[in-house]
């Protein structure tokens, strides 16, 4: 019988036992489904504070501290008095375990939720579903051939030898100028010229501010603001960009050795061939996402006529597809007009403008280009370019059948010409060195000359249109080689001759240096171009065809500087005839660059 009795007690103990444990593990173990970060951070503080209880209780049996160490309230009763099966009174203040939980996190979810036992079963299943649907629509968890295929998406890097040589859109910034002896045209002027230049990332800003007074009128010059744009001819240049490196390239202002897509028909062309008549143009190239894109030129913002303008859409088809070197596949089409009607007062108040551009002339092109190598040290580009003149009028074929240029208004006609090149970039040691080579063969018809659309159009533009009345057919070489050191010292130069250099088929060289700061001491910033070359010996003698700037400086020291600006320009007169000025600015005052 005091078995039975014995055996009776025991089973009522262990059903106590187990509903409790089974008590605890419906808000202990599955708990941490619905717990927020503040309920973990009390949990955390409140295991920390129970640590030393803890440790008391690893005195106590196994099998007692599976089913207590769940239970273990804040005043737990040692190991030893469980042992003993003492009566309820000990055993009670484990009952109580889980109100002292409720009041140690009143904010916790878990007392404002009432789940089931059996959602409280079903939570973990719905955790382990979580991971799966995670990765079916995160984006960022997507399998890897999506990924892969995104990668094979994006577009390359689209810069190419268009874009310029690192360092030749503006690096730093500086300000140069000071006090000046100026002679222009064999009159002097005392004054003040200043030339700032800031470079701020994508943003440049330059300026020339001539504050000259003359010494023999006693009056300050204001020939530069008369006609045109007036004071905004104090802007060097506004850019924001770097062409074909940035998707959006602006420039306002001077436009210097500017060429539109691969040169068919604008190239080395510059909107400034005099000083005192500086023109304010517009240089731009934008594209989306390097698919399509969309560049041009207009020559000069003056309201007096409708100046060059170029436009060029491009298109890169297969930029998508990842196919190495077909992706950098681009194709465009050149527009270009002109009807320039810049008019100057005479003295006898008559008026005279350009006569061949009087009613516009224009041209179109086409040309198309691809990179074939692009790696660290080396860029290889390879082009072709399909350009045909529109310049023909009344009055051009009136003037060259007078005299005698050809035998008829019928004989002339508009001139076509194709071209292929390469162009190679290598870069030694990083940028340490680089040099960029351009070799491009042309073959044109009668009544055409290749770029047509230079420097020397510029100079004079009915001279120009004329000249192509005695174009003959021809094939020649175009070839450009520039070479940089350390981004300071850049040196290049670019010859087109024809393969029979004669009056019919001139030749024209282009040279060009920058020096900034060569041995701390020397800065020299010059270009020279000449058009219409019959013979090489005369490509650097000064006439009609030519155009030179010069600026030399020599630092005294980081501040101080002296140097001189030199120009060699032509300008139009009141007669409507061109005539060589020279601009000699010797100058002392400040250089400082940061």
């Amino acid at each position: 019988m005091r078995a039975i009795l014995f055996l009776f007690i025991i089973s009522l103990f262990g059903n106590w036992s187990f509903a409790q444990e089974s008590g605890a593990d419906d808000f202990s173990d599955y708990s941490y489904l619905w717990e927020t970060k503040k309920d973990k951070k009390k949990k955390k503080k409140t295991k920390e504070e129970q640590q030393p209880l803890e440790e008391l209780d690893q005195v106590a049996p196994a099998d007692t501290l599976k089913k207590e160490s769940t239970n273990v309230p804040d005043e737990t009763i040692p190991g030893d008095t469980l042992k003993k099966d003492e009566p309820a009174e000990q055993i009670e203040p484990e009952v109580d375990a889980p109100q002292v939980e409720e009041v140690d996190e009143p904010e916790s979810e878990d007392v404002e939720i009432e789940m089931d036992p059996t959602d409280v079963e079903d939570a973990p299943n719905e955790e382990m579903q979580e991971p799966d649907t995670e990765v079916s629509t995160d984006p960022y968890e997507a399998p890897d051939e999506p990924k892969q295929k995104k990668e094979r998406a994006d577009p390359p890097q689209m810069g190419d030898f268009r874009s310029g040589m690192a360092g030749s859109s503006g690096g730093g910034s500086n300000i140069n100028g000071g006090l000046t002896v100026t002679n222009i045209d064999g009159q002097y002027f005392v004054g003040l010229v200043l030339n700032p230049e800031l470079n701020l990332g994508k943003v440049g800003v330059g300026l020339n501010v001539p504050i000259l007074y003359g010494l023999e009128d006693q009056k300050v010059r204001t020939e530069i603001f008369k006609d045109g744009v007036g004071i905004a001819r104090l802007i060097t240049y506004v850019r924001y960009g770097i062409q074909k490196s940035t998707p959006v390239y602006v420039k306002v202002g001077q436009l210097n050795n500017t060429m539109i897509g691969f040169g068919g028909l604008i190239n080395n062309y510059t909107n400034t061939t005099s000083f005192e008549k500086r023109t304010i143009g517009l240089h731009y190239d934008v594209n989306y996402k390097g698919l399509v894109g969309l560049e041009g030129m207009y020559s000069d913002f003056s309201p007096g006529s409708f100046n060059l303008f170029a436009i060029r859409p491009y298109v890169r088809p297969l930029i998508y597809t990842g196919i190495p070197i077909v992706r950098t596949f681009e194709i465009g089409t050149t527009i270009i007009k002109d009807k320039d009607q810049t008019s100057q007062v005479r003295p006898d108040t008559t008026q005279n403008s350009y006569l061949f551009t009087k009613n516009g002339v224009g041209a179109f092109g086409i040309d198309a280009g691809v990179t074939l190598l692009k790696i660290p040290f080396i860029q290889i580009d390879l082009f072709a370019n399909y350009s045909r003149l529109n310049l023909g009028s009344d009055a051009l074929t009136d003037s060259l059948a007078s005299a005698t240029v050809i035998a008829n208004e019928n004989d002339f006609k508009n001139g076509n010409g194709i071209s292929a090149g390469i162009n190679f970039r290598f870069h030694f040691i990083a940028d340490v060195m680089s040099t960029d080579v351009r070799i491009e063969r042309l073959n044109y018809s009668d009544y055409y000359l290749p770029q047509f659309f230079d420097a020397t159009y510029q100079i004079d533009k009915d001279a120009k249109i004329y000249a192509l009345g005695s174009a003959q057919k021809m094939s020649g070489i175009y070839g450009s080689l520039t070479g940089q050191i350390l981004q300071k010292v850049q040196i290049g130069g670019s010859l087109m001759i024809p393969d029979e250099i004669s009056t019919e088929t001139p030749a024209v060289v282009r040279v060009n240096a920058n020096l900034d700061r060569l041995a701390d001491k020397f800065s020299f910033h010059g270009s020279y171009i000449k058009g219409g070359l019959t013979d090489l010996n005369d490509a650097f003698t000064f006439d009609n065809r030519s155009l030179a700037k010069l600026r030399v400086i020599y630092h005294l020291n980081k501040f101080l500087a002296t140097g001189m600006d030199y120009y060699y320009y032509w300008v139009r007169n009141e007669e409507g005839e061109y005539k060589a000025t020279q601009y000699v600015s010797p100058y002392f005052g400040l250089s400082i660059s940061f």
